[in-house]
């Protein structure tokens, strides 16, 4: 097993949506088990001045990212291409990333986890599986051997995914959804909520149903929100 970065100094989460507040639960857990270093608060262009219960919001991404030596941070921004196209520019910078794990995560032998990786509770990764960088896994997720799951993905609450698969960057799994053994889900692609994956899913395509299907033929550019209104966007 493999987690890089756990914080070491203070450090901020960058969005103060709907997944940054709800990262807080890991941050909470973590701070209990005891040995968590201080989290400062948020960084947020659209926030700046308020505060998410309790911490700051310290400012936009400009902020952070002419601070780029002084701090660590997260990125915990669910919506795509957002969470993509905010990690490179504060790579570029020369931002520090860590990972939030929460206490009861478990990982097995030969489990990879990237940089700036968001692990909520109750996530199960077996054997020989690898998430990639800046991924969100929301909590009750189950990952079975052999899994890649490619950088700046996001999985919604309740996913399955069954040994051998392979998630393309910047994929969408949609609250429930199921993937079955050895498919292949493409880079920007949308698993629909509830959604079970029987084959293999194009890059930029939109499946919703059991078996999953192509909602239409919307092969979008790799991380373009869906344009269908029934496949929600996810938090900012």
């Amino acid at each position: 097993m493999t987690i890089r970065r756990r914080p070491d100094r203070p450090f901020v989460l960058v969005g103060a949506g709907e997944f940054g507040r709800d990262c807080l639960s890991v941050v909470e857990a973590l701070r209990e088990q005891g040995g968590l270093p201080e989290c400062a608060g948020f960084v947020d262009d659209a926030r700046v001045g308020g505060s998410v219960h309790g911490l700051p919001v310290l400012g936009p991404l400009d902020w952070l990212v002419e601070r780029a030596s002084d701090w660590t941070a997260v990125v915990t921004i669910g919506t795509l291409p957002a969470r993509r196209i905010v990690a490179e520019r504060l790579v570029a910078a020369g931002v520090r990333f860590v990972n939030l794990v929460h206490p009861n995560v478990v990982i097995g032998p030969g489990s990879r986890i990237g940089d700036g990786v968001v692990l909520m509770a109750g996530v199960s990764i077996t054997v020989d599986s690898a998430v990639g960088d800046h991924v969100g896994i929301n909590p009750g997720c189950t990952i079975a051997h052999d899994v890649t799951l490619g950088d700046w993905g996001y999985v919604s609450p309740g996913v399955h995914i069954a040994g051998r698969v392979t998630i393309g960057a910047e994929a969408y799994l949609g609250i429930g959804a199921s993937i079955l053994p050895g498919r292949v889900v493409g880079a920007g692609a949308t698993v629909g909520a509830g959604a079970v994956v029987v084959h293999d899913v194009a890059p930029g395509a939109t499946v919703i149903g059991v078996p999953a299907r192509p909602l239409v033929r919307d092969h979008r550019t790799p991380g373009e929100p869906p344009s269908d209104p029934s496949v929600p966007s996810e938090s900012r």
